[in-house]
């Protein structure tokens, strides 16, 4: 109801260009007006979205630089992380998000257990060296720990790239935009192939696809599907 008790009959005596305006026209009017303020905002949040997602994927792009690789992916994750819950927030799906969210963390996890092992494996050698060690002992035990460890790390990177390639496949079906899910599939592909030179260089393709597809998401929200 658009109007109180007290209220209720003067509908009927509003006239606007000399015709009488009820209460159904009045509570329409005000709906729409509703309707256009909320699909305003819903296109803006979508435009900054967009914009940051493309931003991060461009800086994910960029790790593969000199001195300024670590922090451009660094800046670049956090975008894409705050865009995909702009994203899961405008589509009301948070599996948008907490995939990419889950994605990440696997991935800076196996961040962590690379930068470990290198120091375990420095301080393994540094205390089995003495008089009575065993050189070929020790560098078996420590290669086959660390081989170990690799097979750890490789099988986290794939986990966290499936994650992130599910998220981009939503992103897809809701913005109808096919290169998010062509991006996903081949960064997926490209970290299974990271044994190989090959697989970082699809990745790097990946994340242009991925950005390409950020920019050129259509600014007007889907209501399905």
């Amino acid at each position: 109801m658009c109007f109180k008790k007290g209220f209720r009959g003067i509908g009927d005596f509003l006239k606007v260009g000399g015709l009488k305006m009820t209460k159904i026209k009045i509570c329409k009017t005000l709906n729409n007006h509703d309707n256009l303020l909320g699909g305003k905002f819903m296109n803006e949040s979508l435009s900054t979205s967009k914009l940051l997602g493309g931003i991060g994927a461009i800086l994910l792009v960029l790790t593969i630089t000199p001195y300024l690789g670590a922090i451009s992916g660094l800046v670049g994750i956090i975008l894409i992380l705050i865009s995909l819950n702009m994203f899961s927030k405008i589509y009301s799906d948070p599996q948008i998000f907490r995939n990419a969210l889950i994605s990440f963390v696997l991935a800076i996890i196996s961040g962590f257990v690379v930068i470990l092992i290198v120091g375990i494996t420095f301080f393994s050698l540094f205390t089995m060296m003495g008089p009575f060690s065993y050189p070929s002992h020790m560098f078996s035990s420590i290669g086959i720990g660390t081989i170990f460890a690799f097979i750890i790390i490789y099988l986290l990177l794939i986990i966290s790239a499936y994650y992130l390639k599910t998220s981009f496949t939503l992103l897809s079906s809701y913005t109808g935009v096919n290169l998010f899910r062509t991006g996903g599939l081949w960064y997926f592909i490209g970290t299974i192939l990271t044994i190989v030179i090959i697989g970082i260089l699809i990745n790097l393709v990946a994340w242009i696809l991925i950005a390409v597809a950020f920019f050129t998401t259509p600014e007007e929200v889907k209501s399905s599907v």
